[in-house]
């Protein structure tokens, strides 16, 4: 079997991941775009025994497709579902009757960036440094690249995996979507309210991209809805026999609202209503789609915002605070689950606590997919709820799934204070709430809520979802003290650094790797593999220091093979690959001026064939050997993927 993928310098996989801060250092090179690092084609040889295509392809079937409706600024409210009598959302009620409607679901956060950072990495944005406020224009930082999102996980199993919509989760190379896991963006990366828009003037307004091509610009607010959708068809329709991961999150219902002609003044609630009302009906489109292509069998819908909005509005929509507070209006928000033909529970509404960060291992164990060891989230799985197994997530454990272990992984080394008090089920259980700054601000555990500043004050949501009235309750406002205090100590000796973007100018005009990244890796230098007479090809290699057992392989193909290319060009990139957990080797080839072709793509099935030869001792997975190209060595990376059996190339 031979997988073609197109990535960039970034890229990850689950496979010796480390956790510290990356630093992204140097000029880009002159003959490349300056919003672009090397751009290189990344071709994983795996090969397969025993195992047919139509094999694969079968059980490719058997996955189950997912999509994400992230909406923006949606408050708890304002669905037809939640008791919202100002606009009608008959798709999305119709959604909420065929599945689970959550009553007590949580944002990550209360605002935009750090809400989207907790859903695509499974934890608290404090965990991955992004908890603080929003990623504006000239934001130098975003997710680290050594972070495992949701969708480098989908990808990394054979997913294929799309974002459509807006982005706001950091802006340079490192940060945007196509290297965090997304093989297809379309969108946004920014918002389009005055804070943001007014770093594009001069530009001529706030893009909308399509894979880093300008598509138009300014973007207008009133047809993003639509064109969200249209490329989500478009998306479905090219993947509907592969299994696929599509994150569609709408720009809408953000500041400023915008609504296309069709819809203007179709609701009771101005424009807020009418963009409502919208988005009902285009996902009412995603589930036709499904239904016209015949995979509503095979597809799991999630429908949640991003965080809240404001109050309720009427004497029994009890419910106060707006976005950016930790009152329960700015993070509690309306969240549905639909898959009925994959055994998902349907008309079912349920009062557990879930969270953002829960998705993360409950999509994975729906997909088939094991979260990798040693990757601490904060995510619970919570698929036994979602088909009705249980009324609450059970403990881990039970073992009742496939991720359910997955928050033992979580640091559990109570003080003696609370060691008595809280037990380690109730701590994983608990909800952690962030406002927009970032600061812990409130703790949930069952019903109980204790509001940490300016003093401690209990509610009980369950009689007080306005938070109107204090309990007194000594042992829980403890309890839930204990809590706060002993996840103030998990983050503060494991919470990881954001990625942060620096750009420094060197003589030599290349892109540096940290020394830091440098000191983690052995590296082989000069390598023999191969000899004409007197012309010696070597190679160098590069694997991780702390990385133990076989590893994946990446060949690095230097470009300018035509001319004047060394191996020596692709040394930072070979350290690069082996920074994430693999074994890297940059070689030197016959160029054309020495031999004319083939002999350049025979010298790179030679280096491969050396590996594998000598895989135990360079720790290497003969199985997994792949590589990389920049210009010349991208064509010759081609042919190394699709020439196998044609002699002439041997």
């Amino acid at each position: 079997m031979i997988i073609v993928v197109c990535n960039w310098l970034y890229f990850k996989n689950g496979l010796g991941m480390k956790n510290q801060a990356v630093q992204v250092r140097g000029m880009w090179e002159d003959r490349l775009n300056a919003k672009r690092v090397i751009l290189f084609a990344l071709v994983v040889l795996a090969i397969s025994i025993g195992c047919g295509f139509s094999d694969l392809h079968a059980a490719a079937k058997k996955r189950p497709n997912v999509i994400f409706v992230f909406v923006d600024d949606q408050g708890y409210y304002d669905l037809g579902c939640y008791g919202a009598t100002e606009v009608e959302t008959p798709r999305i009620d119709a959604m909420a009757e065929q599945g689970t409607k959550f009553t007590d679901y949580y944002a990550a956060a209360p605002i935009c960036s750090p809400s989207r950072a907790g859903l695509l990495t499974g934890c608290y944005p404090r965990r991955v440094g992004n908890q603080t406020w929003v990623h504006r224009a000239d934001s130098s930082s975003g997710i680290n690249p050594s972070e495992l999102t949701l969708a480098e996980l989908f990808q990394d199993n054979g997913y294929a995996t799309a974002c459509i919509g807006k982005w706001h989760l950091g802006f340079h190379e490192p940060f945007l979507p196509n290297n965090q896991g997304f093989d297809h963006y379309f969108g946004l990366l920014h918002n389009l309210d005055p804070v943001e828009v007014v770093y594009f003037e001069e530009e001529g307004g706030v893009p909308l991209l399509r894979n880093g091509e300008v598509v138009k610009r300014p973007a207008d607010p009133a047809e993003l809805t639509r064109l969200y959708t249209d490329e989500a068809i478009r998306f479905i329709e090219k993947k509907q026999n592969d299994p696929f991961f599509l994150y569609l999150p709408h720009t809408m219902l953000h500041e400023p609202v915008g609504v296309s002609e069709s819809f203007q003044g179709s609701s009771k609630w101005g424009d807020y209503g009418d963009a409502i009302q919208e988005l009902d009906h285009n996902v009412g489109r995603l589930f036709d789609t499904l239904k016209r292509l015949k995979l509503d069998d095979n597809t799991i819908v999630i429908y949640a915002s991003d965080n809240g909005r404001g109050p309720g509005r009427t004497a029994q929509q009890k419910i106060r605070g707006r976005k950016l507070s930790t009152y329960e209006g700015g993070m509690r928000v309306p969240a549905i689950a639909w898959g009925p033909g994959l055994g998902l529970q349907a008309g079912v509404e349920s009062s557990a606590v879930v969270r953002a960060m829960d998705w993360y291992p409950t999509l994975a164990t729906f997909a088939g997919i094991e979260v990798p060891q040693g990757r601490v989230i904060d995510g619970r799985d919570i698929s036994p709820l979602l088909e009705g197994e249980s009324e609450f997530v059970p403990a881990p454990g039970m073992k009742s799934s496939l991720n359910a272990t997955v928050p033992l992984r979580r640091r559990w080394d109570p003080a003696g204070e609370w060691a008595s008090i809280v037990k380690r089920n109730e701590y994983n259980n608990a909800f952690f709430y962030h406002g927009s700054h970032g600061a812990l601000a409130a703790v949930r555990w069952k019903h109980f809520k204790l509001q940490l500043n300016p003093s401690l004050q209990l509610y009980d949501l369950s009689e007080d979802p306005g938070e109107s009235k204090l309990v007194r309750n000594r042992d829980m406002l403890r309890k839930l003290r204990g809590m706060a205090i002993m996840f103030q100590d998990e983050m503060r000796l494991d919470a990881r650094d954001a990625g942060e973007f620096s750009q420094a100018t060197y003589t030599s005009g290349r892109t540096m790797i940290a020394p830091e990244t440098l000191g983690g890796l052995n590296s082989k230098l000069d390598v023999t593999y191969a000899r004409y007479g007197e012309r010696t090809l070597a190679m160098n290699i590069y694997r991780p220091k702390d990385a133990w057992g076989t590893l994946p392989a990446v060949v690095c193909i230097h470009g300018g093979g035509w001319a004047k290319g060394s191996r020596v060009h692709h040394a930072q990139v070979a350290q690069a690959i082996a920074d994430r957990g693999y074994v890297a080797a940059t070689i030197s080839y016959r160029l054309s001026g020495e031999s004319p072709f083939p002999a350049q793509i025979q010298d790179c099935k030679a280096a491969v064939r050396f590996l594998r030869a000598n895989a135990e001792e360079f720790g290497v997975d003969s199985k997994q050997i792949g590589a990389v190209g920049l210009s010349a060595g991208g064509h010759l990376t081609a042919l190394l993927a699709t020439s196998g059996g044609v002699n002439e190339l041997e």
